[in-house]
């Protein structure tokens, strides 16, 4: 079962939920009652992989960790945590500690029994939540059932300790204040004795000490004359703090656990180093082998994909070295504390172990951006990915909540994975900001200032969509795809593209313009609009809205639905597609609002309406033209209007954020009633492969236009270097640096590979291979050879013009 909400009352600044309370429509839930009259409990409902909590300062992020906490454990919490500004502190007889509840979903025909058992309900089929709260009054420990839209009476559980029995998730954090060390002493490796914690620095005095001064040890009476002299030279001499226990605990994890070797090979090596130095150094040889096939640091480190971790042995320590993609080599004191402190999170996820029997747990973690730059909590995302979303498939998923400050740990392609905190005036304490993706992020403006402004464009390649809910259906289904086998070349990588909602389309050239149209470095920028009117306006708009008219993006990155290389796109919308809900297959939009309705209106069962293709869908013959656009409203509109009439609910809302994030979890399989026929899912599979596979094609080309304008200016800039200390003439050792210094400024792009190419020729063509001192003969030569290497790739690239005529 998957943790689906925490609920806290009268905890820290979770006092109770103000808004909900004040509400003329507040209609309690269950738990909500106390002797005073109810209390709505604070709400954080939480994803089934990862959770992201935000907030201003002191608005109460990390007491919703310590809430989970509790609430799943029923510890670290005492009476002195009541709420400060609550009207019942140290005042109410029956009210003394603050109150915890938890609501599961996810509950598998293997939990059926257990609550069956636990509840003493015998008549339990299909559960589809089950509700844990600890209380000041009795029953003090209790338990819900919800089937259907009803939840039971509470059932007391005389033993709180017997609720783990139900196989609640159990809670863990990776300790983010614990690096990386530099080095780690042999002794520890082999039967964790630390020597001293300096051992290094001992072993440079002692021996200065003894080569200085040989004399002292002469005889007993010059060792007791210099007793003081000697006692000096050893002073480094200590033992190791619980902090530096604590970083070597993680070096060990590290060769241990993660690189899978064993302590009795450091026990060889502790004695190779004493006499056998070339069978030392082989054993190291071995040990940063494994340690680079464990670790796929080209993966997970974005920054720099030659970045390379391996020890070195300097006496009796192993001291971690770093070579990055200059060729050189770093020790850990020259490098910054963000990186220590993300092979710290890197080393603890990979040594982590899954509990045995299958029981689930969540990884709780408080602001883990504080040691990492913009690029390592980017990177760290990807580590929370891959415990909620293993490649192993021998790990389980391991659901994630964190709590951040940064806007850069933050996945703005999840946007349904967002929770913003705000702090109320006075007894109002703690409450949680709803639709918080909506309107471009507005409610995240009170926690990170200007974050709209300043990171609306954080990836190496920006995808603009028009809202949100484009934005979720997207990247679920890329992971949905990638579950079925789907290639990564045919879907998006999220880790290299921002999937960026404009807020409406009427936004989208204007953003564009914002991310190409004034900086010299373009971030790579393709489009996805809607089939409609303001979408035909948008798709013009781009094409002469720059500086005098000018175009904003080529057209070729510009796609709309239903058209163009997609309009193979499949619906059974009669009037076509309008937006990308209507390629989303008819049974799967009814499964989704079926999961909405159970999540948001309960009231509302959507399995008795009994829809059909021919209810929800409107009659061309009823619109007018068939064909169109202004009469299509799309599949969220129509679905909605025929929920609102058969429901006789007029007021009913279909959240479109909402509804793609129901959209994605029925495809996933969560928290859907029925399973899906398998020929449904292959045409969802087949729509939703043809979009993003075009989209990636995109991207492709995207950035391949941005890569050969960033090497042509990087040439560009070596070439003005060469040409102006060399007017007349160059030797070919110059010519040589001038190669290496262009290869220096490489990557590992296609349009690199052929500079690469090209440069290889030049040894043969100016005769580099002779006396390195003499004079290039064909200088003219070199500078034309120079000047048209900048520009190869931008003519590779170009896309012929079909319409000229050459003469």
């Amino acid at each position: 079962m998957k943790l689906h909400a925490v609920y806290a009352r009268f905890y820290r600044s979770l006092n109770y939920d103000f808004i909900r309370a004040s509400g003329e429509d507040y209609a309690p839930d269950p738990w909500d009652w106390t002797p005073e009259g109810d209390y709505p409990f604070v709400r954080v409902r939480l994803r089934p992989d990862i959770t992201t909590v935000v907030g201003g300062n002191e608005s109460g992020k990390t007491q919703v960790l310590k809430a989970i906490r509790a609430a799943l454990t029923g510890l670290g919490y005492d009476r002195s945590d009541f709420c400060r500004y609550s009207r019942f502190f140290g005042v109410h007889k029956d009210l003394v500690q603050p109150e915890f509840g938890c609501v599961f979903t996810d509950i598998s025909d293997e939990d059926v029994p257990k609550i069956a058992q636990m509840t003493g309900q015998r008549d339990l089929e299909s559960v589809e939540r089950v509700a844990v709260f600890r209380m000041n009054h009795t029953p003090q420990h209790r338990i819900y059932v919800r089937q259907g839209s009803t939840w039971s009476e509470p059932v007391h559980v005389k033993k709180p300790s017997r609720l783990q029995e139900l196989g609640v998730p159990i809670p863990f954090e990776i300790d983010a204040e614990v690096p990386l060390p530099d080095s780690v002493p042999l002794a520890y490796m082999v039967d964790k004795k630390p020597v001293s914690a300096l051992g290094r620095e001992l072993l440079r005095n002692v021996w200065d000490a003894l080569r200085e001064n040989h004399t002292w040890f002469n005889d007993a009476t010059t060792v007791a004359d210099r007793a003081s002299e000697i006692s000096a030279a050893f002073r480094p001499l200590r033992s190791a703090t619980a902090e530096e226990i604590e970083a070597y605990d993680l070096a060990s994890d590290l060769l241990l656990e993660v690189a899978g070797l064993d302590r009795s090979l450091f026990a060889e090596l502790q004695t190779a180093v004493k006499t056998k130095n070339g069978y030392a150094n082989s054993i190291v040889d071995t040990i940063n082998a494994e340690l680079a096939k464990a670790l796929d640091f080209p993966h997970w480190w974005s920054q720099d994909s030659r970045f390379e971790l391996f020890v070195s042995l300097y006496e009796y320590d192993l001291v971690f070295m770093i070579r990055d993609r200059t060729g050189r080599t770093y020790g850990f004191d020259e490098r910054s504390d963000g990186l220590k402190y993300f092979l710290s999170y890197f080393v603890q996820y990979l040594a982590h172990v899954p509990k045995e029997d299958g029981v689930s747990e969540i990884l709780l973690m408080d602001e883990p951006d504080r040691f990492l730059s913009s690029s390592g909590q980017q990177d760290l995302l990807r580590v929370f990915e891959d415990f909620a979303d293993p490649k192993d498939p021998g790990k389980p998923p391991v659901q994630v909540v964190y709590v951040t400050h940064s806007p850069f740990l933050i996945d703005k392609n999840e946007a349904d994975r967002i929770r913003v905190l705000d702090k109320g005036e006075y007894d109002e304490g703690t409450r949680v900001v709803t639709n918080a993706s909506a309107n471009h992020y507005e409610p995240l403006r009170s926690a990170f200032g200007s974050f709209v402004a300043e990171t609306t464009f954080i990836g190496n390649c920006n995808l603009m969509v028009e809202g949100p809910s484009d934005q979720v259906l997207l990247a679920g289904a890329s992971r949905w795809l990638g579950r079925r086998g789907v290639a990564g070349r045919n879907r998006l990588d999220l880790n290299k593209i921002t999937l960026v909602p404009a807020g409406g389309t009427p936004h989208i050239p204007y953003l564009v313009y914002l991310a190409r149209g004034r900086d010299v470095e373009k971030p790579p920028v393709i489009v996805l609009l809607d089939n409609d009117k303001d979408g035909d306006e948008a798709c013009a708009a781009l094409q002469n809205s720059g500086v005098y008219k000018a175009q904003l993006i080529e057209k070729d990155l510009v796609l709309q639905l239903g058209t163009g290389e997609l309009i193979d796109l499949a619906t059974s919308n009669p009037l076509g597609i309008s937006g990308i809900e209507d390629i989303v297959p008819f049974e799967i939009a009814v499964a989704a609002a079926d999961a909405y309705c159970r999540e948001f209106v309960p009231e509302i069962d959507v399995a008795t309406l009994a829809m059909t293709e021919s209810t929800v869908w409107p009659s061309t013959t009823d619109t007018g033209s068939e064909s169109s656009p202004s009469r299509n409203k799309g599949l969220l509109k129509y679905l909605q209007h025929t929920i609102a009439n058969l429901s006789g609910d007029e007021r009913f809302h279909l959240d479109k954020v909402a509804f793609a994030r129901a959209v994605v979890d029925v495809l996933m399989g969560i928290n859907t009633k029925a399973a899906i026929p398998e020929a449904v899912l292959q045409t969802a599979h087949e729509n939703f492969a043809l979009l993003l596979s075009v989209l990636a094609v995109k991207q492709r080309r995207a950035e391949r236009l941005e890569a050969v304008e960033k090497i042509s200016s990087r040439i560009n800039r070596i070439k003005r270097d060469f040409t102006r200390t060399r007017p007349t003439a160059a030797r070919r050792e110059d010519v040589l640096s001038l190669i290496e210094e262009i290869h220096s400024q490489l990557d590992n792009s296609s349009e690199a590979e052929d500079v690469r190419a090209e440069l290889s020729t030049w040894a043969q063509r100016f005769a580099l291979a002779e006396d390195p001192r003499g004079q290039v003969d064909d200088f003219e030569g070199l500078l034309k050879a120079v000047r048209s290497l900048a520009y190869k790739g931008v003519r590779k690239s170009s896309v012929p013009d079909t319409n000229s005529r050459l003469p």
